[in-house]
């Protein structure tokens, strides 16, 4: 994997975030719509292999427990309350993100499961199987909708360019500041003396012969027009020191 040899386990596990990109919920069971666990694996597992990850998942050692669960439940056949028993499975759990080409590379994360069902075996499969449908989509940040997963994805590019316009924003304000420094330079400069084709002529020399202040697209060139428009104000007062009382030049 050359393209991948350089990525530590955290880039890793960002890609296939990234890859696996928007989750639809596609089934329906218990009065709500959800992501079914074969739709996240098949696209986080086939990220893991393109970038050479490896999910471990195991039960911390005593913490297992199945207890019997006796609860009341409405029967809309019978119009009645009836008895229901099943089991409840909880244990404490982790796990293991491995960088499968530096093993000693690895992140643990731990999670617990919990499952309920009248079969106490039914009950630790379904706890597993929710355990590690949730664990991929909270660990991973994987976004899920019941509406087509491109209109989260165009809210999603619209945040992730939310940075890259308020640098433009920020940007284009202080280009206007530099501009506007530069008109007022200019007219100040022109009410000393200066011949305005002068103060032009210096605009025009940094921006490619535009002597137009309002054209400038560069904080650079504001800052070559306002370091030659000192000059020409440091070369006058120069001037005006050397020459002789009575003398006009």
């Amino acid at each position: 994997m050359p393209d991948t040899e350089k990525l530590n386990i955290h880039q890793k596990i960002l890609k296939i975030a990234d890859a696996a990109g928007v989750l639809q919920k596609t089934k329906s069971g218990y009065n709500y719509k959800y992501v079914p666990e074969e739709e996240i694996q098949a696209k986080v597992t086939a990220c893991m292999q393109k970038y050479g990850v490896m999910l471990y998942h195991s039960i911390v050692q005593g913490t297992l427990r199945v207890q019997p669960y006796t609860y009341e439940k409405y029967d809309a056949k019978l119009k009645a309350n009836k008895t229901v028993n099943e089991f409840v499975v909880t244990a404490d759990s982790v796990y293991k993100w491995v960088n499968a080409e530096t093993p000693g590379e690895y992140i643990e994360v731990p999670w617990a499961l919990v499952g309920q069902m009248e079969d106490a075996s039914q009950a630790f499969g379904a706890a597993e199987t929710y355990c590690n449908r949730y664990f991929l989509m909270k660990s991973l940040q994987l976004a899920t909708s019941e509406a087509d997963p491109d209109e989260y994805r165009s809210k999603q590019k619209e945040a992730e360019g939310y940075d890259q316009e308020k640098e433009q924003k920020a940007a284009a304000e202080e280009l206007a500041k530099a501009v506007k420094e530069i008109l007022d330079k200019g007219s100040e400069l022109i009410k000393k003396g200066f011949a305005k084709e002068e103060v032009m002529a210096v605009v025009g020399k940094y921006n490619n012969g535009n002597s137009n202040p309002s054209s400038i697209k560069s904080i650079e060139i504001c800052a070559a027009v306002m370091a030659e428009f000192a000059e020409l104000e440091k070369s006058k007062a120069s001037k005006k020191s050397t020459t002789p009382k009575g003398e006009t030049k």
